[in-house]
């Protein structure tokens, strides 16, 4: 069983990466995408949240916007901003952690389009996502975001 912190024994890198981790809600349920497995994909074939890397000057909330647009197919006039801050995220295969600006969002579609980056997406429950093996630990403190989005589920309705 996971705890929700990372094994003391484990030794990241700490690199500089500049970008955003978005987690999107639609109908009390979390948009997950599954990494295509091939090397140039940051944590390459396991189920993750959308995440991207900003352009040089770029706004993070910009970024989360033009990121999700270009993974998902979903607009800015879709979405709205529940919450960001910055959290240490990391890629366990590779041994590296950084801090990226994080984002949730509720979205008033719940149709997605992909791109390459990603081959296939599924809206999960909460339990389903804490259960979930395949489900990556990308935040260094995964409970912490949990408990967030938890509470923006049971908090929004509507959603």
């Amino acid at each position: 069983m996971y705890c929700g912190c990372i094994d003391a024994k484990l030794k990241y890198k700490r690199v500089r990466k500049d970008g955003i981790v978005a987690v999107i809600i639609h109908s009390r349920k979390v948009l997950l995408l599954k990494r295509r497995n091939i090397p140039v994909i940051l944590n390459p074939g396991i189920w993750t949240f959308l995440s991207g890397g900003r352009s040089r000057g770029e706004r993070y909330l910009d970024t989360a916007y033009r990121e999700i647009k270009e993974e998902t197919g979903i607009g800015r006039d879709s979405l709205r901003l529940l919450f960001s801050t910055m959290m240490t995220i990391f890629d366990r295969k590779r041994r590296l952690s950084w801090p990226n600006r994080v984002f949730i969002f509720v979205s008033s579609t719940g149709k997605v389009r992909l791109d390459y980056e990603n081959s296939r997406y599924r809206w999960a429950a909460m339990d389903q996502i804490e259960k979930e093996i395949n489900y990556t630990n990308i935040f260094i403190n995964r409970s912490r975001i949990e408990k967030m989005i938890r509470g923006f589920i049971h908090g929004e309705e509507g959603t």
